[in-house]
């Protein structure tokens, strides 16, 4: 029997080249990660969305009562919630193993967890599936050259596509 879509709200951070969106979307069952994989639409609806420069990220310089943000342009989406996620791509059973990484980014540089069901491999983890965004776990991202714009999240969804390089070292403290 196939289960119906239930839509819910979730609220998520967007992070682009120069701006801090909040606001919430609209997902299924799928989850965020189902939603940004969706080949139907090359954006992401955004409701009750404050925008900031990444310069300034406390200080609101725009809100929408709907804003639509490209997909491609997304550096990364910060969730509240794990199973904000949803389980796009993880289909059967899989052993995964955590992988502490260091992300750097032309902009960002973001410390978290990787759950990979195999071993760490660079051109793999970068090519695997269609959805361009990996999860990241226990995650934190900041801006380098931005020191007011830090997060940390329980689950931050990078865009693979910006990524710069990808090591399994901490970082030094």
């Amino acid at each position: 029997m196939v289960q119906p879509l239930i839509s819910r709200n979730i609220s998520a951070e967007f992070l682009t080249h120069n701006h801090y969106i909040f606001g919430q979307v609209k997902v299924t069952n799928t989850g965020l990660l189902g939603y940004l994989a969706d080949p139907h639409y090359s954006h992401v609806e955004i409701n009750d969305a404050s925008t900031a420069r990444i310069l300034k990220p406390d200080k609101v310089t725009n809100y929408a009562e709907t804003l639509f943000l490209v997909k491609k342009q997304i550096f990364a989406i910060c969730v509240a919630k794990r199973e904000y996620v949803g389980t796009a791509g993880r289909a059967g059973y899989n052993r995964l193993f955590q992988y502490p990484v260091v992300v750097t980014t032309p902009v960002y540089e973001i410390q978290g967890t990787l759950e990979w069901s195999g071993r760490f491999e660079f051109s793999v983890i970068m090519s695997d599936g269609s959805n361009p965004f990996l999860s990241l776990y226990d995650a934190k991202i900041n801006a380098f050259l931005f020191p007011a714009l830090s997060i940390e999240s329980p689950v931050i969804l990078l865009n693979r596509n910006y990524v710069d390089s990808l090591s399994t070292a901490k970082a030094a403290t």
